[in-house]
C-alpha cells in the first residue's frame, strides 16, 4: 500500500456537516469518508464528474437530480446482479447449497464466488 500523504482542505459548513453526519451514521471517520469520496471521484470519467458538479450546484433541483441518478444507476446493478444469478441457475444442476439459503446477504462475486 502506497504511504498515505497528508492534505489540508476546508469544507463550507454545510458540507463539514455532510462528511460528519455520514461519518456518525455509518461508524467511519471523517478522514475515512473524505478519502473513500475522492477514490470514487476521482475514478470517474471527467464527463460524469461535471454532470454530477453540474447537477449539485443547483440546490432546489439537484438533490432530486442526483436521486434520480443514483436511482437509475442502482436499477442497473441490481439488474446486472439479476441476470448473473439467473445465467448461473440456468448452467447450475439444480442443486441446492444449504449455506446460501441461511445467507440474509451475499455479495457474489464476477468469478461466481460468494462472499459476506
Amino acid at each position: 500500500m502506497a504511504k498515505a500523504r497528508s492534505r489540508s482542505t476546508s469544507l463550507p459548513e454545510d458540507l463539514d456537516l455532510r462528511v460528519r453526519t455520514i461519518a456518525l451514521r455509518e461508524n467511519r471517520t471523517p478522514a475515512n469518508v473524505l478519502e473513500n469520496a475522492v477514490r470514487v471521484f476521482t475514478l470517474m470519467p471527467q464527463e460524469l464528474r461535471n454532470l454530477l458538479i453540474e447537477a449539485s450546484a443547483d440546490q432546489a433541483k439537484g438533490v432530486r437530480k442526483l436521486e434520480e441518478l443514483s436511482r437509475r444507476i442502482m436499477f442497473a446493478l441490481a439488474r446486472e446482479r439479476f441476470e448473473s444469478a439467473a445465467a448461473r441457475l440456468a448452467q447450475s444442476d439444480g442443486t441446492i447449497d444449504p449455506e446460501m439459503l441461511d445467507a440474509d446477504e451475499m455479495v457474489l462475486e464476477s468469478d461466481g464466488s460468494a462472499s459476506r
